[in-house]
C-alpha cells in the first residue's frame, strides 16, 4: 500500500478501511464455504446390517428385482421366459411365463407391475390375476415413430404417473429404431423420446423428490444425472460416477436408490454410491449383478438378481418409496414424441468474450456499471418472473472465494449446492448450482436491501479464459432456470456430459494457475449484498498487483 499512489490524500483512509472489508469478506467466506460443505460421504457400516445370503439359484439369468405392495418380490429369469415370486421367508414359485422377454420390472402402490418385455420389444403393464398368477393386462407402446422399439430394458415410474424407459439394442438383431433411446410415458398415454444420443443406455431410476433421471451409460462405465426440467422434459446430462476398469469392469446395469439418495449401482460387484457421486463402497456379490432393489416388510432388504440367482442383504436404511401409479392405456406419440428443434441464437460480443445464447432472452440495459450485459429470461409455466442472466468480467478472485460468495446469497436453511467441472469452447469453466432462499437485490446497490425469495435456483459459470475469469450468473424461479440451463451451457460452448462433479463445494484451484497482472481498477466498497457484491466510487482509480486474486466477482 505505501506504493500506491491515490488520487487524492484523504482516499488514503478510504483504501485502508476498504481493505479490511475486503479481507473480512473473504475470511467470512472461507468460514461460510467450511460450513455448507457437503455432509461426508456414509460408511458402508451405516448402511449395511449383514452379510450377503443366496435366495433362489437354478436360473439362467436374472433381472429385474422388483418389490410388490402385496408383500412379495418378482424378478425375471430371461432366457427361460419366465417371472418368479419370493415370499419374505424365501420360499419362491413361478409367477408368470411366456413372459414375452420381460427384462427390467417396477410396481407401483396400486399393484400394477410394468415390464420391459425385450423379446416382445414392447413396455407392457401386468397384473395378478384372480388365482394369483401374473398376465398382461395392456401393452403400453411397443413402436415410436412407426417403427417398432429395439429391446426396452429397464424402467422407472416418476411422481407425475409417467414411466421413463430404456430402449437399447442388446440382441443379435438389427436395430428397429434408429438410435437406441430413453423414451417417456407420460401419464396421460403420450409417448416421446427423451434421450437420443447415449449408445445403450441401461438401467434407469428417479430419484425420491422426482427431480432427476439417473441412466447407466453402460459403454462408459459411467452413471449419468439428468435433472427432470418438467414430465419427460430433461436437462443436458452430467456424469456423476465413473467405475474404473479393473476394478468395476463392464456397467452399470440395473441400480437403486436408499432414502437418503445414495445409489446402488451393478458393476462387476454392487457399487455404492454417495448422491454427489463420492464412492462408498464396493460389495463383493458370488455371481457378478445384474439388478437390485430394496422390498421387504420394512423395505430394508436389498434384494441383488446375479446370474443364475437372487442374493438379499439386511440393510439399516430403507429404500425409496414405491410410486402411487403409472401410466394404464397404450401410449401414442404425442406432440413431444420427436425433441424440439434447438432454439436460434445470437452471437453477442462482450470484450474479450462471446455468447451464442436464444434470441428469446430479451437483451437489457445493465443495472450496474459492473455488468458487461444482462439478460431476461420469459418465465415457463408455473413461475411468475422472468430470470436473469448477468455477465460480469475478470474482476479476479479465487474460484473458491467466488463460489463462497455465491453460497452466501441463499439462506442456509434448504439450501442445496452442486459445483461442477468441465471445459468448453472458451477453455476450462467451473458451474455452480445453488437451491433454496434467494437474498435477491431490491433497489439501489448502495442500500444495501435484499428480499428472501424461496423455490430460487442460481446458475454461476466461472470461465476460465487467458483474458481472465469471466462469470455468469443465471437466477429465478427453479423452473425456469432449470429450462435455461442448457441454452446456458450451450451459449459457451459447455457440454454437461463431459463434467465432473467435484468433491465438496470448493471448486478445485487447479482449474487455473494464479496468476500476478495489473490492472486499472475502480476502488471498491464491498457489501454483504446478494447481487453486483461490489459499487464502483467514480473518484479513484488505483493499480493493484493481483495473484490470484483481486475482486470478487458476480
Amino acid at each position: 500500500m505505501t506504493r500506491t499512489r491515490l488520487l487524492r490524500i484523504e482516499d488514503k483512509l478510504f483504501w485502508r478501511n476498504n481493505v479490511k472489508s475486503i479481507h473480512s469478506l473473504l475470511s467470512a467466506a472461507a468460514l461460510l464455504l467450511a460450513a455448507t460443505a457437503p455432509v461426508p460421504a456414509a460408511e458402508l457400516s451405516d448402511l449395511v446390517a449383514g452379510d450377503v445370503t443366496h435366495v433362489v439359484g437354478d436360473c439362467k439369468f436374472t433381472e429385474g428385482p422388483a418389490w410388490h405392495p402385496a408383500g412379495y418380490l418378482l424378478f425375471t429369469d430371461i432366457p427361460n421366459n419366465r417371472i418368479l415370486k419370493v415370499e419374505p421367508d424365501g420360499s419362491h414359485s413361478v409367477w408368470m411365463e411366456e413372459t414375452g422377454g420381460a427384462n427390467g420390472l417396477i410396481c407401483d402402490l396400486d399393484g400394477n407391475i410394468y415390464a420391459a418385455q425385450g423379446g416382445a420389444k414392447q413396455v407392457g403393464r401386468l397384473v395378478a390375476n384372480s388365482a394369483g398368477q401374473g398376465e398382461l393386462a395392456a401393452a403400453l407402446t411397443g413402436q415410436f415413430d412407426g417403427k417398432p422399439l429395439n429391446r426396452p430394458n429397464d424402467l422407472a415410474l416418476d411422481a407425475s404417473g409417467g414411466l421413463y424407459f430404456s430402449d437399447p439394442n442388446y440382441g443379435q438383431d438389427p436395430a428397429t429404431q434408429p438410435v437406441e433411446g430413453v423414451y417417456y410415458i407420460s401419464a396421460e398415454g403420450k409417448l416421446s423420446r427423451v434421450i437420443a444420443d447415449l449408445p445403450r443406455p441401461n438401467g434407469v431410476l428417479v430419484s425420491a423428490d422426482g427431480k432427476t433421471l439417473f441412466v447407466a451409460h453402460t459403454a462408459n462405465r459411467e452413471i449419468l444425472a439428468y435433472q427432470i426440467v418438467a414430465p419427460g422434459q430433461l436437462s443436458e446430462p452430467q456424469v456423476i460416477f465413473a467405475g474404473e476398469e479393473e476394478l468395476d469392469g463392464h456397467g452399470p446395469d440395473g441400480m437403486a436408490l436408499d432414502e437418503h439418495g445414495n445409489i446402488y449401482a451393478t458393476y462387476k460387484q454392487l457399487v455404492i454410491v454417495a448422491p454427489q457421486g463420492e464412492l462408498i463402497a464396493r460389495v463383493a456379490i458370488p455371481e457378478k449383478p445384474s439388478n437390485v432393489t430394496f422390498g421387504g416388510p420394512e423395505n430394508r432388504t436389498l434384494y441383488i438378481t446375479a446370474r443364475t440367482g437372487l442374493y438379499q442383504m439386511p440393510m439399516k436404511v430403507a429404500g425409496i418409496a414405491l410410486r402411487k401409479t403409472g401410466p394404464q392405456q397404450a401410449a401414442t406419440s404425442g406432440d413431444a414424441s420427436t425433441p424440439p428443434p434447438a432454439a436460434e441464437t445470437v452471437a453477442i460480443k462482450f470484450d474479450g468474450l462471446t455468447l451464442n445464447v436464444p434470441k428469446g432472452w430479451e437483451q437489457q440495459k445493465s443495472t450496474s456499471q459492473l455488468r458487461l450485459g444482462q439478460f431476461a429470461i420469459p418465465a415457463v409455466e408455473g413461475d411468475t418472473e422472468p430470470a436473469e442472466l448477468a455477465v460480469f468480467p475478470p474482476f479476479g478472485g479465487s474460484v473458491e472465494q467466488n463460489v463462497a460468495r455465491w453460497i452466501g446469497q441463499f439462506e442456509g436453511q434448504g439450501r442445496t449446492v452442486k459445483t461442477t467441472q468441465g471445459e468448453g469452447a472458451t477453455g476450462k469453466y467451473v458451474f455452480v448450482e445453488l437451491a433454496g432462499t434467494y437474498k435477491k437485490s431490491v433497489g439501489p446497490p448502495i442500500l444495501q436491501r435484499t428480499e428472501a425469495k424461496s423455490g430460487y435456483k442460481m446458475l454461476g459459470v466461472m470461465l476460465l479464459t487467458k483474458e481472465g475469469n469471466y462469470f455468469l450468473k443465471l437466477t429465478g424461479e427453479a423452473k425456469t432456470v432449470d429450462s435455461a440451463a442448457t441454452a446456458l451451457r450451450q451459449s459457451f460452448g459447455g457440454d454437461a456430459a463431459k463434467s465432473r462433479i467435484t468433491p465438496s463445494s470448493s471448486s478445485p484451484e487447479s482449474l487455473t494457475e494464479p496468476r500476478r497482472s495489473s490492472f486499472r481498477c475502480r476502488a471498491a466498497r464491498v457489501h454483504p449484498r446478494g447481487d453486483d457484491a461490489i459499487t464502483n466510487s467514480t473518484r479513484w482509480i488505483v493499480r493493484l498487483p493481483v495473484a490470484g486474486g483481486g475482486r470478487v466477482g458476480g
